[in-house]
């Protein structure tokens, strides 16, 4: 039911933000025919106020008694075109009024008749889109019976001018539609991660109950066969009882520790910084497997390359968190093969590389494998003890340190994990530091 809720919540989130797109782009659409619709309007004022300069200068030309006896003789019809108006004077009565009607942009221009025979033109008004072509009539006084003459205007960077105008709000409907899309995704994406962690550590909570349930179990019912023995078994019977409780109780101490462990990272561990010898703790945990790797019939190998083994750190942390290494190494063996661990040293510039490999079940690296209550999808996923709380561990302590986790392997092949630590530095006197 929750996985469905989710998938309606997408789909809902989904469709909404489809119909909020929808309405943006209508709105721009809107918002484009505005503009242009006002960019026409101004061309004709434009072309209006072209036209009535040009009648006033010819008017006022018409006010001196030679030009006007000769109207007066010939009539507006007879006159040519030629020597009532100018290309000049258009092209500076257009600029004149572009400029006072704010449009910034060049424009071609061209004188026809009333056939459409173009009597002059700018070099460039023959490549003018009929569509976005304005005229207006020149001379609109003369008589009806006169040839009529019209002045066309056509603006090669119209386009690029009314998406400019509108550029803020597509600019800014983009971004947030961005934005909007941006945050569902992660919301979705956060959603389904918190999901899987919810399942990841329902696992955990069920392995968790059935790992201290099996050592409580063992501890009580040794308890109970103590007190039920009779004193003349009870000498018999105790040491292979007590070795019981023993182990049980160890084992139910390492559950708690691991759980532990884990909950430090969440507080923020605290280190007890000194100066260790790598090759000397590896010794030391080796030392406490021995008897586990003599009762598994282990074959461990020690190959120490390096020569600068000395690093700042806490020792209790840096052991434990190769004994997790080695752990994991014994855990998932071979049932059928003997199981060799390889630990290995070797120096690459300012640091040390402490690797541990395997020859047992194997498993492909990935991030995954660090993350706190993973535990990787074998078939003997559930008969191996655990919580997923080992890698998770020794990733914590060694990034603590100031180092590096890496791990290599296929299914079937072995595994390689491993850390790189900074060595110490030495002062002038030769102490480390």
């Amino acid at each position: 039911m929750y996985k469905r809720s989710i998938i309606l919540l997408a789909v809902v989130i989904s469709i909404c933000t489809l119909g909020l797109i929808s309405v943006q782009v209508q709105w721009i659409q809107a918002t484009e025919k505005v503009e242009k619709a006002q960019f026409s309007r101004t061309v004709m004022l434009i072309l209006e106020q072209v036209v009535n300069n040009i009648t006033a200068q010819e008017m006022r030309e018409i006010q001196s008694v030679r030009m006007f006896q000769s109207h007066a003789r010939n009539g507006h019809n007879l006159v040519p075109v030629e020597q009532r108006i100018s290309y000049h004077q258009i092209e500076l009565l257009l600029h004149k009024a572009c400029s006072e009607m704010s449009i910034p942009i060049a424009c071609d221009f061209a004188v026809t008749d009333e056939l459409g025979a173009i009597l002059f033109e700018t070099d460039n008004f023959s490549k003018a889109l009929p569509e976005h072509t304005y005229s207006m009539t020149l001379f609109p006084d003369d008589p009806e019976d006169a040839a009529h003459y019209y002045l066309n205007v056509y603006f090669p960077q119209y386009a690029a001018y009314v998406i400019h105008s509108i550029m803020w709000m597509i600019v800014a409907s983009v971004l947030l539609t961005l934005i909007i899309i941006a945050t569902f995704a992660a919301t979705l994406f956060i959603i389904f991660r918190q999901k899987r962690l919810s399942k990841i550590k329902a696992d955990f909570v069920n392995n968790i109950t059935h790992e201290l349930k099996t050592p409580i179990t063992t501890i009580s019912l040794a308890a109970q066969m103590l007190q039920e023995t009779p004193e003349a078994g009870l000498s018999t019977a105790v040491p292979r009882l007590s070795d019981m409780i023993g182990k049980e109780s160890k084992r139910l101490s390492q559950l708690v520790e691991s759980i532990l462990q884990s909950a430090i990272f969440k507080r923020g561990v605290k280190l007890s910084v000194q100066k260790i010898d790598m090759h000397a703790l590896l010794q030391n945990v080796l030392a406490q497997f021995s008897l586990q790797f003599d009762t598994l019939g282990v074959t461990v190998k020690c190959a120490f390359h390096a020569t600068n083994t000395h690093v700042l750190g806490d020792e209790i942390h840096l052991a434990n968190a190769v004994s997790n290494l080695i752990d994991n190494a014994i855990k998932y063996r071979k049932e059928t093969t003997p199981l060799h661990i390889l630990i290995e040293t070797e120096n690459t510039g300012k640091t040390i590389i402490t690797a541990v490999t395997d020859n047992g079940v194997g498993v492909k690296a990935t991030k995954q494998l660090f993350h706190q209550f993973y535990r990787h999808q074998s078939e003997n996923m559930y008969t191996i003890k655990g919580f997923g709380l080992g890698l998770y561990y020794v990733k914590n302590i060694i990034e603590t340190h100031h180092g590096k986790l890496f791990a290599s392997g296929n299914a079937g092949a072995g595994s390689t994990f491993g850390f790189e630590l900074p060595v110490c530095k030495e002062d002038a006197t030769g102490r480390h530091k």
